[in-house]
């Protein structure tokens, strides 16, 4: 974790439009651990660890926070209205498919496996899954 500061944008990088995203996450520890291991493989950089949040970048500059949920009462269901899912971009097929491995070890539901996905590029490479919360995630490489 860095110890100067929060951002990455510290650094001279080229800076995310978008920003960051929160999670609000129904066990912290559970969700540090699954997504350190994925965002390791993705090459994001852990930008906070405390005992009530955790929050990784990437390259440039976009963050991904997760905090302990104060409802215990979940409230994702996928296709209800809010989020559908979110889509890592990967560097290669090949990193799809180091993450399809990591998904396997983890045992959360795969709901497609890595694939072309010719209908959106020629080079459109995807894999689908759970976080530990059942909220839809993907992979993607094009």
């Amino acid at each position: 974790t860095r110890e100067t500061g929060v951002f990455p944008m510290e650094k001279e990088k080229v800076l995310d439009p978008l920003g960051h995203m929160v999670l609000s996450v129904s066990d912290l520890a559970k969700s540090k651990g699954f997504y350190g291991k994925l965002f390791e493989v993705l090459g994001f950089e852990k930008i906070r660890d405390t005992e009530s949040s955790a929050a990784w970048a990437t390259r440039e500059g976009f963050g991904f926070w997760f905090k302990q949920a104060r409802n215990a009462q979940p409230a994702y269901v996928f296709s209800s209205p809010g989020l559908h899912h979110f889509c890592f971009k990967a560097e290669s097929p090949g990193q799809v498919d180091e993450v399809y491995a990591f998904v396997l070890r983890q045992g959360v539901e795969v709901f497609k496996p890595p694939r072309l996905c010719p209908q959106f590029t020629s080079k459109y490479y995807a894999m689908q899954f759970a976080d530990v919360d059942g909220i839809h995630l993907e992979v993607a490489y094009y």
